[in-house]
């Protein structure tokens, strides 16, 4: 996570077999009109797929985008492509190359982009703008095993601190394991629905079912309160279901 008051670091990979295809797209990134609102570029070279797979398999890889050439010795981009995708990458990939011949195939591994070669300073920036600008919906980027994953703040039942790890626990029952400490991600939440309920826990008080001795989720868990600090989170709950549910009744309900 970037410290505060640092611009985002931005990890980009460029996996071609030619150096000097490799050189010229690294300058044109750099040299594109306004890309310091994008953060500060971390661009990581590969000269063949095979290189950049086995990076990934490592838990080497993490990247924000991956840029591919197609027509490389070995692995193509195509096949490295669905390598990537075969190791649970996620990662936007937009191909590059001299030919349209792969637009077609490159939808079944999930292409974000298909650009010719060399490529359109205006049109990769316009992608980039569109690949690497903040989502409208909040989300909240975290390195898991070597790879950065994003989740949105609604997917988000509660993070919970336990051996020296923080686990984030989404709506679809998936456990995300990361090496951040809690305070560092409440930090990074800064969102008035996250509530520090219990030196260990951080629940998302869109969530909550009801209060009992706990707070309980809409999925059943149970989360602890704390005993000195019971009154004063029950309130603080209490308060943000009531704020949250008087501003998305309809103006004319909202104070009968």
């Amino acid at each position: 996570m970037p410290a505060e008051g640092c611009e985002p670091l931005l990890q980009i990979g460029i996996c071609d077999d030619s150096s000097h295809d490799r050189a010229a797209l690294r300058d044109t990134l750099c040299d594109l009109p306004g890309y310091r609102r994008f953060g500060d570029l971390h661009i990581t070279e590969y000269a063949s797929g095979e290189a950049l797979a086995m990076d990934v398999e490592a838990g080497r890889g993490a990247f924000d985008l991956l840029l591919l050439d197609i027509y490389m010795t070995g692995m193509n981009g195509m096949e490295t492509a669905r390598e990537l995708r075969a190791l649970g990458v996620k990662t936007p990939l937009v191909f590059l190359t001299t030919s349209p011949d792969f637009a077609l195939e490159s939808y079944d591994v999930e292409a974000a982009g298909y650009l010719l070669k060399p490529p359109n300073p205006e049109k990769l920036g316009r992608l980039l703008e569109k690949l690497l600008s903040p989502p409208a919906r909040p989300r909240l980027a975290v390195k898991c095993a070597g790879r950065r994953q994003y989740c949105e703040y609604d997917e988000l039942l509660y993070l919970e601190s336990s051996n020296n790890v923080t686990i984030l626990h989404l709506l679809d029952g998936q456990q995300l394991r990361c090496g951040e400490r809690l305070n560092a991600l409440q930090a990074a939440l800064d969102d008035p629905r996250f509530l520090r309920c219990h030196q260990s826990f951080l629940v998302n008080m869109d969530h909550i079912k009801r209060v009992e001795e706990d707070f309980v989720l809409c999925d059943g868990s149970c989360i602890p309160i704390r005993v000195r600090s019971r009154r004063e989170l029950t309130d603080a709950y209490y308060n943000y279901f009531v704020s949250n549910t008087v501003a998305k009744l309809p103006e004319e309900d909202a104070y009968v």
